[in-house]
């Protein structure tokens, strides 16, 4: 004949289990701070990374069209440049390279 199982079994049971997980939760967390800290670090590094890739066309594109220029007018000259019919051809190129890189990038992803 199987054993009743008890509430205080039940209680003692769930306190045993408690004191597991417990233990398991302090084990692990020095494990997920130094995941936490390089998670951050690399997260910095690559913001650097982008801003530096920023800088380096703000720095190209304002020696061009001038370190003076107010925002409004820049997007109303690029504008004009980009949509010139004339540089239809530059822009189609720009869109075809765009489109490589994208397509290396999304090989690279499911490669990873």
């Amino acid at each position: 004949m199987p054993r009743k199982i008890t509430l205080e079994m039940k209680i003692a049971k769930r306190n045993r289990l408690k004191a597991k997980i417990d233990k398991n939760a302090a084990e692990i967390q020095p494990t997920i701070d130094a995941f936490n800290e390089i998670d951050a670090e690399i997260a910095a590094d690559l913001e650097k990374l982008e801003q530096e890739k920023k800088d380096r066309i703000y720095s190209h594109v304002m020696s061009v069209f001038g370190e003076d220029m107010p925002p409004e007018d820049f997007a109303r000259e690029f504008d004009k440049l980009i949509n010139d019919q004339r540089n239809r051809g530059f822009v189609e190129h720009l869109a075809q390279l765009k489109a490589m890189r994208e397509a290396s990038t999304a090989t690279e992803d499911t490669a990873t």
